[in-house]
């Protein structure tokens, strides 16, 4: 016998209330909509119709964000525990960094110190010329050489 969904007593307010709650703690749509046991969906056309829902929304992604940030600073600066193990057992634990989310830091603190340095088409003032229409050319001059010289007779 299939099982009856229970049903949900919660008011439009008290359910825009746990995914937001949701949204601060995780930093995550989906998985806020999940956790409230709501659908996503759902949750986009609200934002669409209620201004003051979209606002609470954006506040509270805010707040996860900065919990990821967070997390990501505890990750580069504290490390995580790692297991070490030795014939199937549990020997002990190193730490590990994450120089990766030091990088990312650095680059959102500093962006114009830590940006990446590489320009493939130069700056306003001097942008660099693709000349593609050169190698193409080349290309084929090259083969019409190979072309010529198969077909001269062998003596």
């Amino acid at each position: 016998m299939p099982r009856l969904k229970k049903a949900d007593n919660r008011t439009h307010e008290q359910k825009q209330a746990d995914f937001l709650e949701n949204v601060a703690l995780y930093g995550n749509i989906t998985e806020a909509a999940r956790k409230s046991k709501l659908d996503r969906k759902t949750m986009y056309r609200w934002r669409s119709e209620e201004p003051g829902f979209a606002k609470a929304w954006d506040e509270a992604a805010e707040i996860g964000i900065e919990a990821i940030e967070d997390e990501a600073r505890r990750r580069a600066f504290k490390g995580t525990l790692k297991p070490i193990y030795q014939g199937g057992v549990k020997v002990g634990t190193v730490r590990e960094y994450s120089d990766t989310l030091l990088i990312f830091l650095l680059k959102g603190a500093k962006g114009a110190k830590y940006k990446e340095r590489v320009q493939h088409s130069g700056d306003a003032d001097n942008p660099i010329e693709h000349k593609h229409e050169i190698r193409s050319t080349v290309i084929f001059e090259d083969m019409s050489e190979q072309k010529t010289q198969n077909s001269i007779p062998k003596e």
